[in-house]
């Protein structure tokens, strides 16, 4: 086990709160979540050092086109409207003209949303670390997908910097978030945009469901960031947060999963997780929802 000793957003290393959360998904073992004295972010500590085992859960869709039951379907159906949305919502907070915006996506899974950027007129590029969903994307695509954001240099691997980059619930799967955003400036063209999509723990459902919240999902979260740590960390590593943006569907999945853990089933816990995603939305609002879209913005 890794015990993460500072806060990689204000350095401190002192901590508080200690929340003991199950993993439900995978190993049945419990972590603890502590948050920093200082700038109050959240983290999983200590923490596996072999992390991969714990992503080796059937219920882990993102990385599959062919799960098969009632929820995995419907996931993918999901999964198939949720892109073209992304896209348009990427296509505006972009507003690229007079040549074709380049975006590349990190943690882009089997690849549905770069492929609907890509029927958009988009230069796409992807970056995946499993084997499984790259390979997936690498087909869809028809094109090579990066394994690691260090793999992308610009002048190298990267011919051209990118206009944006979005990366859907996975900064908070990184060892080192400021270093990732470092990173992505190095990339981008002036008044480039990232796109992150994060879960809430300010969230109505978050403080509903305690320990029991799907989307502490630990240990593979290793970070749980507020929107006042996303504004600090941006601010620190050259963006500027410019707007967040509630993505309501999230309530409904994460509730799900929530009364499962607590063990709920079947029409019961499709009931109270349609009850409990609905209040949540109706809660939360526009920027207090269970996840969070945050578009950064580059200084020109």
């Amino acid at each position: 086990m890794k015990t993460i000793n500072h806060c990689p957003i204000c350095y401190s290393q002192s901590t508080s709160d200690d929340l003991l959360v199950k993993d439900h998904m995978v190993s049945q073992e419990s972590f603890h979540v502590v948050t920093c004295s200082s700038c109050q972010l959240q983290r999983t500590s200590p923490r596996p050092e072999l992390i991969a085992a714990y992503y080796e859960s059937d219920d882990y869709l993102s990385h599959s086109s062919d799960a098969e039951g009632l929820f995995a379907k419907l996931y993918g159906a999901l999964r198939l409207w949720a892109a073209s949305k992304k896209v348009n919502f990427l296509e505006k907070q972009m507003a690229i003209s007079g040549r074709r915006a380049r975006l590349m996506d990190v943690g882009c899974g089997i690849g549905v949303f770069l492929e609907k950027a890509k029927s958009k007129e988009f230069d796409v590029f992807g970056v995946e670390l499993s084997d499984l969903a790259r390979k997936q994307a690498e087909k869809r695509l028809n094109q090579p997908i990066f394994t690691n954001l260090d793999d992308v240099v610009l002048g190298q691997t990267l011919t051209s910097p990118l206009d944006g980059v979005s990366l859907f619930h996975v900064l908070e799967h990184l060892p080192d978030p400021a270093e990732t955003l470092r990173k992505l400036h190095d990339i981008t063209t002036d008044d480039a945009v990232v796109v992150l999509g994060l879960p809430n723990p300010e969230s109505w459902d978050a403080k509903h469901y305690g320990s029991h919240w799907a989307a502490w999902d630990v240990p593979i979260h290793f970070w749980h960031f507020t929107k006042g740590n996303i504004k600090e960390l941006a601010s620190r590593n050259g963006w500027s947060l410019d707007s967040i943006h509630p993505m309501p569907l999230d309530a409904f999945y994460v509730s799900l999963l929530s009364e499962q853990f607590k063990g709920r089933k079947g029409v019961l816990a499709w009931f109270f997780a349609v009850c409990v995603g609905a209040y949540s939305n109706l809660r939360g609002g526009r920027q207090n929802a269970s996840s969070l879209l945050y578009v950064l913005r580059k200084p020109s």
